[in-house]
């Protein structure tokens, strides 16, 4: 894999996250199981910091805090949620995140959590 590309996971009720729409889970449902989660909150924007500045991205997001000063962004678009680069830690927490939402965790390459 290149180092240079993210790769994503994602939570979805598809057979295939690239179908995500066919069987979405919508922003509403999502903003209220996430609300129910006393480690997440929503934002409808996220800004990054790089290294030429500041990179606002726009989207609806579930960020998770999963330590004191490090927010994982949950993206949700298309009817799926999206989390880039993630690794066992966060994918765990996607796990049980997917469970309250009826849906399940799979990679870029279709491989199911």
């Amino acid at each position: 894999m290149n180092k240079l590309m993210s790769y994503n996971v994602h939570i979805t009720r598809a057979e295939h996250w690239t179908e995500s729409d066919s069987k979405p889970i919508s922003l509403e449902e999502a903003k209220i199981y996430f609300a129910g989660q006393e480690d997440f909150e929503y934002s409808s924007g996220l800004s990054v910091e790089g290294p030429f500045g500041k990179l606002a991205v726009g989207g609806d997001f579930f960020n998770w805090l999963a330590e004191e000063d490090e927010k994982v962004p949950f993206r949700h678009t298309d009817g799926r949620i999206t989390v880039a680069g993630a690794d066992d830690f966060v994918i765990e927490k996607m796990v049980e995140a997917a469970a309250g939402l009826n849906a399940k965790v799979q990679g870029d390459e279709g491989e199911v959590y």
